[in-house]
This record gives structure tokens, C-alpha cells and sequence, in this order.
């Protein structure tokens, strides 16, 4: 099991314009620069996120593995209440949603990379830690 716990500081992204875009999310609304952060709070498979944007607004999320949720990230950059189930798949950290739509968040190399996979496209996003 990997430990994300720590603060991490947005590097870049690959593909993210089509999830956005496909997504019809406001990009606004996705922190894209060098001062956006997450903070992780690891205990085990319990886990508590904080992510701040450009501007410093923040968003706080708690869950823990096997016990299904409404994402409140979802429901605020799509105005829609979409259930996810978190779990471990290996090293992986991985919200599986409705339809095979899932966020997985992984170490790769000293970089956390969370992918998002939308309807079989993939949008990832870097994090270096600070």
C-alpha cells in the first residue's frame, strides 16, 4: 500500500483539455498552476485531502477505503452527485465510479500522478512533492 501523505505541488498535465471539455466543466474551476496544492492525510485506508487552487480556494474531501461515497469534487465542478467506491488495486489508490469512469492515484517514481479515465479517454495530472 502506498503512503500519499504529505503536501503536493501541481506540475503539469497531460490531456486534460478533453476531459475538460468532455466533461463540460468550467476550466476555471481546475487549478492548472504552479500553486495549487494537495494535502494528504494518510491513517491506513482512511484518508483526508484538502486541495487549494490559485486563489486559495479549497476543497475538502474525507473517505475511506470500501465505503462508497458522493464525490464532492464531482459535485461541485459538474453540479452532479456521482457515487464512488474507493479501493486498492496494488500500490493504487482508485475511485471507481459509475460505467468504468475512475480516478487513480499512484507514485511513480518521487511524482504522485492521479489519472482520471472518462469514458476510455485518460486526462493525468503530476504532483512533485513539497
Amino acid at each position: 500500500m502506498a503512503d500519499f501523505s504529505g503536501k503536493w505541488v501541481f506540475d503539469h498535465g497531460e490531456n486534460m483539455e478533453f476531459l475538460i471539455e468532455k466533461l463540460k466543466i468550467d476550466p476555471s474551476k481546475i487549478p492548472s498552476d504552479k500553486s495549487s496544492t494537495v494535502e494528504i492525510v494518510q491513517n491506513g485506508d482512511n484518508f483526508k485531502i484538502k486541495t487549494t487552487g490559485s486563489g486559495g480556494k479549497s476543497r475538502d474531501i474525507s473517505y475511506s477505503i470500501g465505503q462508497s461515497f458522493i464525490d464532492p469534487d464531482i459535485k461541485e465542478l459538474r453540479g452532479k452527485e456521482i457515487e464512488v467506491t474507493p479501493s486498492w488495486q496494488g500500490g493504487k489508490l482508485v475511485l471507481a465510479g459509475p460505467k468504468g469512469n475512475s480516478a487513480t492515484r499512484e507514485m511513480v517514481g518521487a511524482q504522485m500522478v492521479v489519472t482520471f479515465n472518462w469514458e476510455g479517454q485518460a486526462g493525468k495530472r503530476f504532483f512533485n512533492k513539497a
